[in-house]
């Protein structure tokens, strides 16, 4: 019998090993055979169990990663996977093995290199504010990581950070500023990529409210950023086992698609780098 937990909740279960077919792609794996779960969150969700898809440093052992097993087993074109989620939380969602479903692609992609294997994790230079680096990640961007997760609902970020962002941001409760709100972006691989007051921003009964979680991972783990369900609906993502890479391409959406959300620094003039501080100097 083993335990697994998970950031709310857990199940345990026993190990067992059989065929792992996704679709036509099929491997032998061991995986954990649930018998109990934790009332939360499972009786709030339809699945019935979790794919795992992290790297093999996060797994319960050898052969436990599907993944590895696919291409253990060379059932797959490339080494690789692609996500997709609709804006709408519809059917259209869907996760590709062994290719790049480039029909979900509204903009190039841009790869970083993984970190830290274990999560798919990657190295962040900045948080930006209406395309202006706030400075928030330390001069080499060594106070920031992000691990790209399709198993979180949220955004989620050190406290200190988080607290940073919300102060700058300036949210009105009564959202009375929401029209006129900044885009709030991450800087990875080089790139700024944008999340609009829409995506950021929790709009409810009581008001508005932004839409970033605390989250404080203790070393060697963290400090660590979560990029969860908001920030995936906006940007089509690539697993890259290959090559040990994640690929940020913007989400095509019907109807709401914004090309532009993905900034090069180097296109922006007269703009400060850092608080207080000219990108001429």
């Amino acid at each position: 019998m083993v335990t697994v937990t998970f950031g709310t909740g857990e199940m345990s279960g026993v190990f067992a090993n059989d065929v792992i077919c996704v679709g036509s792609i099929c491997t032998r794996s061991n995986f954990v055979s649930a018998s109990e779960e934790s009332e939360e969150p499972f009786n709030l969700v339809p699945f019935d169990g979790i794919l795992g898809l992290s790297l093999p440093e996060m797994s319960e052992g050898p052969s436990f990663n599907v993944f590895d097993c696919m291409i253990r087993d060379k059932v797959l074109k490339e080494n690789l996977f692609s996500v997709y989620f609709d804006h709408e939380n519809s059917a259209k969602s869907e996760i590709t093995f062994g290719e790049i479903n480039t029909e979900h692609m509204a903009s190039p992609l841009i790869y970083v290199p993984v970190s830290q294997p274990g999560y798919w994790q990657v190295p962040m230079e900045d948080i930006t504010i209406g395309n202006v680096q706030q400075g928030l990640c330390g001069e080499k961007g060594e106070k920031c990581q992000v691990a790209v997760d399709t198993g979180t609902s949220l955004l989620a970020g050190p406290t200190e950070i988080v607290n940073s962002i919300v102060d700058q941001l300036l949210v009105d409760p009564d959202c009375s500023n929401f029209n006129s709100l900044p885009n709030l972006g991450f800087m990875v691989g080089g790139h700024i990529l944008n999340l609009t007051p829409e995506d950021y921003i929790e709009k409810g009964p009581e008001g508005c409210v932004v839409a970033l979680m605390t989250l404080d991972i203790p070393p060697p783990r963290g400090p660590l950023f979560i990029f969860g369900d908001p920030f995936l609906r906006k940007y089509f993502t690539v697993y890259d086992r290959g090559n040990l890479r994640v690929g940020f391409a913007v989400a095509k959406q019907s109807g709401k698609t914004d090309t532009g959300l993905i900034v090069d620094p180097a296109t922006l003039k007269n703009v400060k780098r850092h608080r207080g501080e000219s990108a001429e100097k």
